[in-house]
């Protein structure tokens, strides 16, 4: 019985230093693990930072004109602008054409041409204002 007893502890303690190689095996892996998805999450949000921003829905941009002090409002956005109202400056701002400076819906790519007053007793003009349904009040857009 003796020998049954030692064989009987020998493979216990075998069956120990099997379980503790494997324990620290698997902690190493567990670690590594981690490690690997924290980089993962890095990577995901250093791509996700690169994404450019989507293009605004309603953008503006003013462009020269065909004559002097003549300028052309359009819509660079990709959605169309409703209830767009251009601020008359004090009314040095006058509308070419017949569709006047304010309009019910400027469609991405459609613009608002206009003649900005000028003479000694007014101020040099540097921007104008544009609001529109949405808007949530003036937007100020510089001339070139």
């Amino acid at each position: 019985m003796a020998w049954e007893n030692v064989a009987t502890l020998v493979i216990a303690l075998a069956a120990l230093v099997v379980s503790g190689v494997s324990a620290g095996y698997s902690k190493r892996s567990a670690d590594a693990s981690k490690r690997s998805a924290d980089a993962a999450e890095r990577q995901a949000a250093a791509a996700e930072a690169a994404i450019p921003p989507p293009p605004p829905t309603v953008a503006w941009q003013v462009l020269p004109g065909r004559g002097k002090n003549s300028y052309v409002l359009r819509n660079v956005g990709t959605q169309t602008a409703v209830n767009v109202e251009v601020d008359k400056m004090n009314s040095v701002l006058r509308p070419i054409g017949g569709s006047g400076l304010d309009v019910a819906e400027l469609a991405p790519g459609e613009s608002i041409r206009f003649l900005v007053l000028t003479s000694m007793q007014l101020p040099t003009l540097g921007e104008i204002n544009v609001r529109w349904k949405g808007s949530g009040g003036w937007v100020i857009v510089p001339l070139p």
